[in-house]
């Protein structure tokens, strides 16, 4: 049974929780309006968000051997929890999506492949048949994809800022 558990079968697991925690998430999340103090709250530096993502990219990757992926799982939760309250409570203002969707579109698969490659690898450690040249080879992938999403978010997110709040 675990011999068959391919990095696409988890990934598509961690896409599950993810989706399940961000609606609930969404759903009971009452909307705010926030665009009064929105401007003065976005970092948009480079080095901030990317080495941030890093981070918690790293963390969901190496975390997970060390707690049986149950580290990787809270922290694929908690930042759905996350998401899923801001897009709840931007909900009555949807020209606010636009910030999240240019960089949002890169950074939440990427986390999703972070998680499964830390759960993949906990299950390999676990059936001592590591990959490792597999595995590093998609831990550059979510760097790639971490780059781009912070560059979108550092450079272009701030000129949909402009346009959204006036």
């Amino acid at each position: 049974m675990l011999k068959s558990f391919n990095l696409i079968k988890i990934y598509y697991l961690c896409f599950a929780i993810f989706c399940l925690t961000l609606l609930t998430v969404y759903i009971y999340t009452d909307p705010v309006s926030t665009t009064g103090v929105l401007k003065n709250e976005i970092e948009v530096s480079f080095n901030y968000i990317f080495f941030n993502n890093l981070k918690v990219v790293l963390l969901m990757i190496f975390l997970a051997p060390l707690t049986f992926g149950i580290g990787t799982i809270i922290i694929l939760i908690i930042n759905a929890l996350i998401l899923g309250g801001v897009l709840g409570s931007i909900k009555n203002d949807f020209s606010l999506i636009f910030l999240l969707i240019p960089h949002g579109i890169i950074e939440v698969p990427v986390l999703l492949l972070a998680a499964s490659i830390g759960l993949k690898l906990t299950l390999d450690i676990f059936l001592m048949k590591i990959n490792l040249k597999l595995t590093l080879k998609y831990i550059c992938i979510a760097l790639a994809g971490l780059l781009i999403a912070a560059s979108i978010e550092s450079f272009i997110t701030p000129m949909f800022l402009e346009g959204v709040i006036k």
